[in-house]
């Protein structure tokens, strides 16, 4: 499906992938750069920590408003910061794993690690916990987790193209699991598509990515996924775009 697509020529979406990454810009940008950054230099520190926070809010996991009228939140800090903290000996021994350096057997074997530590995180009051797991996950391990997004990277990976838009071109929503344990086989089998995919792709590609861009392997294979969603996809019809205006 979208992974053949990908592969028959991988050049074209890695092209422009990480300009279109920094297009988001503001605080997506700078605190994603700044939680990195402080991982690397004191790993889940309490300035890792903060950053972490500020970089979930500003990736969309944290909305305004009623908390009534939606679960998409953060949950408050103490218990965010405590849920990350009381593991941090058992986190550490993940840390210097890289997703390429690992088979695939054994890369399945350390996600499937990662289990007792993705559950007991609480960073979300949504029962919902792959894509604000996986995010936080990367930014705890950039080098071996990817920032898996339900928009993107799920869709990537589980439908067609022909069923990503409805009749209006408007991007459908995808319906995640319910339960914690199939949520986190969704997390463990996207995590392990995207590293086949990585080592199908050359070489020379990644690390021109990472030379160039300072990212790691993870990070450069979502965001060469987002440019494929977005090149695919194409832009939504005019007139559907413009009958949508005032509405959403």
């Amino acid at each position: 499906m979208n992974s053949e697509k990908f592969l028959a020529d991988p050049q074209q979406y890695f092209k422009g992938a990480y300009e279109r990454f920094r297009s988001f810009g503001g605080p997506s940008v700078y605190f994603h750069e700044q939680c990195l950054q402080a991982g690397a230099n004191e790993f889940l520190s309490e300035r890792h920590l903060e950053m972490l926070y500020a970089t979930l809010a500003s990736w969309g996991m944290h909305r305004m408003g009623d908390p009534d009228a939606t679960k998409t939140r953060l949950t408050d800090w103490p218990c965010f910061h405590d849920s990350i903290l009381q593991q941090v000996d058992h986190l550490k021994g993940f840390r210097n794993l890289r997703m390429l350096d690992l088979s695939e057997r054994d890369y399945c074997e350390c996600i499937t690690g990662l289990k007792p530590h993705y559950e007991k995180l609480k960073l979300s009051v949504s029962r919902a916990t792959v894509v604000v797991n996986a995010k936080a996950l990367y930014h705890i391990f950039p080098e071996l987790i990817p920032p898996v997004d339900r928009q993107y990277t799920i869709r990537f990976f589980k439908q067609a193209p022909e069923c990503w838009r409805n009749a209006r071109g408007k991007f459908r929503m995808f319906d995640l699991p319910v339960s914690p344990e199939e949520q986190f086989n969704l997390f463990h089998e996207i995590c392990v598509r995207l590293q086949r995919l990585g080592r199908a792709v050359d070489p020379a590609i990644l690390t021109g990515e990472c030379v160039a861009h300072d990212v790691t392997v993870p990070k450069a294979l979502d965001n060469a996924i987002v440019n494929y969603v977005k090149i695919v996809a194409g832009p939504r019809p005019k007139a559907d775009t413009e009958a949508d205006k005032g509405r959403e």
